[in-house]
């Protein structure tokens, strides 16, 4: 008897032989299918990590740096001056520095053959009586009912003048009457040192002449 027949003969009792345990066999196999899936698998990655390094090695990035902040300068300011000097505006057309002037209310009131300096900062014009030819003063109640000046002498005007208007005046006359002061009026003069002055007469009383008087600084 040859061993297939040996294999598949009848047992002695009577029952079918039983056929050889295969299933050892089965999950050796499955187990070595996995393996080879998982080695192929892994293969794949390290290869793609390779391909992946090599192509960053042959073209490095080009992305721009990004951008760095920077500080604003600082901002730079100009310092600004007041302007202290005191000035006045009459008629809108000019300014001019006030040197002295009457106090509203507080006129100059001369008697025949006194005067005062136009130049003089004092509250009472350093107001004097002298009719002697050196001693001649910027403005002068004569004793021939005349009003002199050292000047230029005496130009009508407006009696909100204001420096400009002084400044532009042209129609000078060397004296004024008393006539021409009866009803008041105003004119401009110029002091002994060339300083323009505005004079507003009041209407004559007696043998007085009174008037309000404006003096401004000279401009360069």
């Amino acid at each position: 008897m040859s061993d297939t027949e040996t294999m598949w003969t009848t047992a002695d009792d009577g029952r079918a032989p039983k056929r050889p345990d295969r299933r050892p066999l089965i999950a050796f196999l499955v187990v070595l299918a996995i393996t080879l899936i998982a080695a192929a698998l892994m293969g794949g990655y390290l290869l793609g990590l390779r391909t992946a390094e090599s192509e960053r090695a042959a073209f490095p990035s080009t992305s721009p740096p990004a951008p760095t902040a920077t500080t604003p300068a600082a901002a730079t300011t100009t310092p600004t001056t007041t302007d202290t000097t005191t000035a006045t505006t009459t008629t809108g057309l000019g300014v001019g520095t006030v040197r002295n002037s009457t106090p509203p209310g507080s006129p100059v009131v001369l008697n025949v053959g006194y005067g005062v300096n136009l130049d003089s900062n004092q509250p009472n014009w350093d107001v004097v009586m002298n009719s002697d030819p050196a001693y001649f003063n910027d403005l002068r109640y004569d004793t021939q009912d005349t009003v002199l000046g050292s000047g230029r002498g005496f130009a009508p005007t407006q009696q909100n003048a204001g420096y400009a208007d002084c400044a532009a005046a042209t129609a000078y006359a060397p004296t004024l009457s008393v006539n021409q002061i009866l009803a008041g009026g105003a004119y401009c003069t110029t002091s002994a040192q060339g300083r323009f002055a505005l004079v507003v007469f009041h209407p004559a009383v007696g043998a007085q002449v009174t008037f309000d008087l404006t003096v401004w600084e000279k401009t360069p």
